[in-house]
């Protein structure tokens, strides 16, 4: 549990402030609203932000969308207008970005602009997805709907990257580790105690003679293999964001060991949500497929889209182009078709949307329980090497030096 301040407008318009105890953010923006209150700012007591003193190497995240859709919902749900809302919304942003942003779509309104058109001109912090579901919210008097809905979209969004990147960080930092380690023992402290066995002329083991070499040729050619890693790095840079190599490589990340099955779960959750929720607000099926297809975060998934799109137009039905394209799990091609038939396409896919998050955390759990013996074996393993590869020749010395 921690402690949140907060500061809240009540019934009649005034200012209050004080404490709660919660777990999260969320439930204490609930604890505030049994209050009956209109919760405008909840801060963790203890927070220490960098961003206060360092504004210019922070930009406006997801999280900062997150709670200005659900500010703004409960202050026009309460009958607050837009552009006192966006005042109110402004006074207590802490991101000095997103005040700026929001400076700028206060204004837009204030001269006769609709939100979603002001929203529209910042791109970078609002999708088009964003725009175009809160143009929908405003033309069928159902904003407040629409604002909670996107909040519980981005949340969800935030939460599936989140555990992708967890998933991602201990293997990464696991060979990060090893690698600086290698580099400097043979770089620094191999070429020391290969000094040192020169000297009494004795047989080096195999164990030794693979570090002399690898220790030698980082040292004698390091600045050739600086050169040509920065070369490779630059090459597979330059592939991979080209129209064919992103599409190749996003399809060889879905067919990894271990990781491909969470960037295919994690994928496909982003995808059949966004595609529920755009699918049921009423937008034409063209223009949900143009909106979803870039949210993906795969382009071999995108391209599948577009081919997905060309059936539709062609008149297939939703199901059969999503069975056709074969990248689509049965139980998405089931759940489709039963939402085609009953008329409740939204609710199927976010059942399966749900699934796949469940299944998500079921395999990096499984993950982090098999990944940690694996690098263990290997920390072992290579400090093992090294050990017979250091002293196994130590042996002969002492064997010399007793003979001399």
């Amino acid at each position: 549990m921690a402690i949140y301040n907060y500061r809240a407008k009540d019934r009649r318009g005034e200012f209050v402030t004080g404490k709660i105890e919660s777990s999260t953010t969320v439930l204490a923006e609930k604890q505030i609203e049994d209050l009956k209150l209109i919760p405008i700012s909840i801060e963790e007591a203890s927070s220490f932000y960098l961003k206060d003193f360092f504004p210019a190497f922070y930009d406006v995240t997801k999280k900062d969308v997150v709670v200005f859709s659900r500010q703004l919902a409960v202050l026009y749900q309460s009958g607050v207008s837009i552009s006192k809302s966006l005042e109110l919304l402004i006074e207590f942003t802490r991101n000095r970005k997103f005040k700026e942003v929001l400076l700028k779509i206060k204004f837009d309104v204030e001269n006769g602009m609709t939100l979603s058109k002001s929203l529209a001109k910042h791109p970078k912090i609002f999708s088009e997805i964003y725009v175009d579901m809160v143009e929908l919210g405003e033309s069928s008097g159902l904003l407040y709907d629409t604002l909670v809905k996107l909040a519980l979209l981005t949340e969800k969004e935030i939460t599936v990257k989140t555990k992708v990147k967890r998933a991602a960080f201990y293997p990464k930092i696991a060979v990060s580790l090893i690698v600086t380690a290698l580099v400097i023992f043979l770089g620094f402290i191999m070429p020391r105690f290969t000094s040192f066995y020169n000297k009494f002329n004795v047989k080096l083991p195999i164990e030794t003679k693979i570090l002399v070499y690898l220790s030698n040729f980082l040292v004698n050619e390091w600045l050739p293999l600086f050169i040509a890693a920065a070369i490779l790095a630059a090459g597979a840079a330059i592939y991979l964001n080209s129209s064919y190599g992103r599409p190749l490589w996003d399809k060889c990340k879905l067919k990894l060991p271990i990781f491909g099955t969470i960037f295919y779960k994690s994928a496909m959750s982003r995808f059949v949500r966004i595609f529920g929720l755009l699918y049921k607000s009423g937008l034409p099926v063209n223009k949900v497929f143009e909106l979803v297809k870039n949210e993906t975060g795969n382009k071999f998934i995108l391209n599948k889209i577009d081919d997905i799109q060309t059936d539709v137009s062609k008149g297939k039905s939703i199901t059969e182009s999503f069975k056709n394209s074969g990248i689509f799990s049965g139980i998405i091609i089931q759940m489709l078709s039963i939402g085609e038939e009953t008329g409740q396409i939204d609710e199927m896919l976010a059942r399966v949307a749900d699934y796949f998050d469940e299944e998500l955390d079921h395999r990096i759990s499984m993950l982090h329980a098999s990944i940690e013996p694996i690098f263990l074996t290997v920390i072992f393993g290579t400090v093992l090497f090294i050990i017979l590869a250091i002293y196994l020749p130590a042996f002969d010395v002492i064997n010399f030096a007793k003979k001399g």
